[in-house]
């Protein structure tokens, strides 16, 4: 008797840690339920969406035009049966209708579910991305209309109003893309329809404009912009509470259908992007301007379409590269219809003079403006106050350090040995190469010169041409003397025979 009673205690006791344990993972496990259920919920719904609402809400819930965003901390935020009971039944007096189908719509009560889920839910980056895998484009890059009516609107406004017209109309095609179509901002720039903005005097706005933000995607616009446009723009910023008082408002275009089948269709949507989004900084027809020269034989020879894919994914990796990044702000179909109109440019791009693009520099300070006096050349007092002393040759050192002068007081000769490698490249970064050394087995890196020279100079170098070259050990770094691409029979001398380089000219 008594081991029967033991044997219940034990099962009793067995049986309360059991619930317990149950019980402590029941909440747990319960929210992995619904957790699974949002999840699916949402996939649905994105379905949903991009077929009967982005048409009008916008591919990203971004709102068009008049119509409300939906990716909104406010509906985020928004009761249940509130959101329901919006899409269900619409809203009286406004283009949204009902959906329910007891309402006249198409929708059941599951499905209705699902979308509030997405609202509440989703990531919209993705509803965008889905989107574009069907065929609809969002508009969030393009360039939004300006309509005559609009113009003469903001004209009659007053005094100014010809001034703050011609501002709406430069804010529209050189600024929405960072900074939104109503001053919002966005991952690229910051909001400029605001009352901080408004407060600052015309002076500050301009100089902002001009010289750009450093360690910002600002970059200066002061050698692409006139002096009346710099005044029409910061006019405009300064008095846009007052166009929208009057229902003024710039308007994004709706989402495009696209055939993804159809290469034309691919090729004509990577132009659009190209001019709403990449002419600003990259000038027309991809010449050159505050970034460098996409159209140039010099950029397309030696980028294949996974680099540009990157950068135009993750922007500049270079130091002070104000390329912004926009693998959020554009969809992996947009991207590759942008890379696949970049490259039909290769066919008859030219070789440019400056391929780092025709604006670099802005001209450069006042005291760098002023034109050289050949006979009366500037020369350097005590050891200066640059960080880099530059290579030996430059310097007039032999590989130890001492200066030393040949006998006509020119740069002397390389006198390290120079040896001849073979090998593929690696990788070409302005004009330092890496490349791989059959004979060693290993990568090695050698400089192409200065940038001022190499660039306008260049032969084509793409990761895996053959290639010979001669170079020999400079300070810190391999010097070449010629450079052979054997994969494209292009060759480059960079030094004469003598080792004197080329680009110091001849005497």
């Amino acid at each position: 008797m008594q081991r029967y009673l033991i044997i219940g205690f034990v099962a009793l006791l067995v049986l309360v840690v059991g619930l317990g344990v149950y019980s402590s993972r029941e909440a747990g496990r319960l929210s992995d339920a619904q957790a699974t259920l949002r999840q699916q919920a949402v996939s649905d719904a994105a379905v949903i969406y991009v077929e009967n609402c982005a048409v009008c809400h916008g591919a990203s819930g971004e709102g068009l035009g008049s119509i409300p965003p939906l990716d909104s901390e406010a509906l985020r935020t928004m009761e249940y049966d509130a959101l329901f009971k919006i899409i269900a039944r619409g809203l009286y007096n406004t283009p949204m209708a009902a959906w329910h189908q007891d309402e006249g719509g198409i929708l059941t009560d599951y499905q209705i579910d699902q979308l509030v889920a997405q609202i509440r839910y989703a990531d919209w980056g993705q509803i965008r991305e889905l989107a574009a895998q069907r065929g609809m484009i969002p508009a969030t890059l393009a360039v939004p209309d300006v309509t005559e009516a609009q113009l003469a609107q903001i004209s009659a406004l007053g005094p100014e109003g010809q001034l703050w017209s011609e501002g709406f109309q430069l804010y529209a095609n050189t600024c929405v893309t960072c900074h939104g179509a109503n001053g919002e901002g966005s991952t690229l720039g910051v909001p400029l329809n605001t009352p901080e903005v408004r407060a600052q005097d015309a002076a500050s706005l301009t100089q902002t404009i001009v010289e750009g933000v450093p360690g910002t995607m600002m970059a200066a616009w002061g050698t692409l912009l006139e002096a009346s446009e710099l005044d029409a723009l910061v006019a405009f910023l300064q008095h846009w509470d007052q166009l929208e008082a009057q229902g003024i408002a710039l308007e994004m275009p709706a989402p495009q259908m696209i055939d993804l089948d159809d290469p034309e269709a691919i090729l004509a949507l990577g132009e659009r992007l190209f001019v709403s989004t990449c002419t600003s900084c990259h000038g027309d027809n991809g010449t050159g301007g505050l970034g460098p020269a996409i159209n140039s034989q010099q950029f397309l020879s030696r980028q294949d379409d996974a680099a540009i894919t990157q950068a135009i994914t993750e922007g500049g990796h270079r130091p002070n590269s104000a390329m912004p990044a926009f693998g959020e702000r554009l969809t992996s179909v947009e991207i590759a219809a942008l890379v696949s109109y970049i490259r039909s440019l290769e066919e008859n791009a030219p070789v440019v003079a400056n391929p780092r693009g025709t604006q670099q520099g802005g001209g450069g300070p006042p005291w760098l403006q002023a034109t050289p006096d050949p006979a009366n050349p500037i020369q350097p007092r005590g050891q200066g106050q640059g960080q880099g002393r530059g290579p030996a040759w430059a310097r007039g050192e032999t590989q130890s350090g001492q200066g030393q002068q040949g006998q006509n007081g020119q740069t002397p000769q390389q006198s390290a040995p120079s040896t001849t490698y073979r090998g593929t490249v690696v990788s070409v970064e302005s004009n330092a190469l890496t490349f791989y050394d059959e004979a060693s087995r290993s990568n090695l890196e050698a400089m192409l010169g200065p940038p001022w020279w190499w660039e306008p100079n260049a032969i084509a170098l793409r990761p895996g041409d053959r290639i010979a070259l001669e170079g020999f050990e400079g300070e810190g770094h391999m010097e070449l003397n010629w450079i052979e691409n054997l994969t494209t029979g292009e060759r480059l001398d960079l030094r004469t025979p003598d080792g004197k380089p080329v680009w110091q000219g001849s005497n």
